[in-house]
């Protein structure tokens, strides 16, 4: 069974970055014990079904070498190819980070005009990006000959 996340309460950017008040109630931020799960685990019912990732072929388009996965979850062949991918999600999870932060918070914006085209742009962005980054792990397949 999968959880789904609640919608949010209507975004506010003006409450960002404030102090928690008296009552130790923290404006929009995440619970302090509350630890967001990555997207594996998020999604483990549907990954169950169907995976971007064939099992046994590493998962680094550089690489895509057959192994045999020592865990039902493995999908890089060894730790070299895991450190370079972990690298890869680094360096474009980076670069959408503050796009994809700044679109969850105007995104059920009502009143300001300004707000709600800051998150179009962000919107735009993290598309934008992913579209590269699909582009980016194609182009280094095609590199080893897929």
């Amino acid at each position: 069974m999968t959880r789904r996340a609640q919608r949010p309460v209507e975004g506010d950017f003006r409450g960002l970055g404030t102090l928690p008040s008296r009552g130790g109630q923290v404006g929009n931020a995440v619970a302090r014990h509350s630890t967001p799960e990555d997207f594996r685990s998020f999604a483990q019912a549907e990954l169950a079904v169907s995976t971007p990732w064939e099992r046994g072929v590493c998962f680094l388009p550089e690489c895509g070498r057959v192994f045999a996965p020592r865990r039902d979850w493995q999908i890089y062949c060894c730790a070299e190819c895991e450190r370079a991918g972990m690298a890869e999600l680094r360096k474009w999870g980076h670069r959408m980070a503050l796009s994809a932060l700044v679109h969850r918070m105007g995104k059920y914006e009502a009143r300001d005009a300004g707000i709600r085209d800051l998150t179009r742009v962000a919107r735009n962005h993290i598309t934008y990006m992913q579209s590269a980054w699909l582009a980016d792990r194609r182009a280094r397949s095609e590199t080893r000959g897929l």
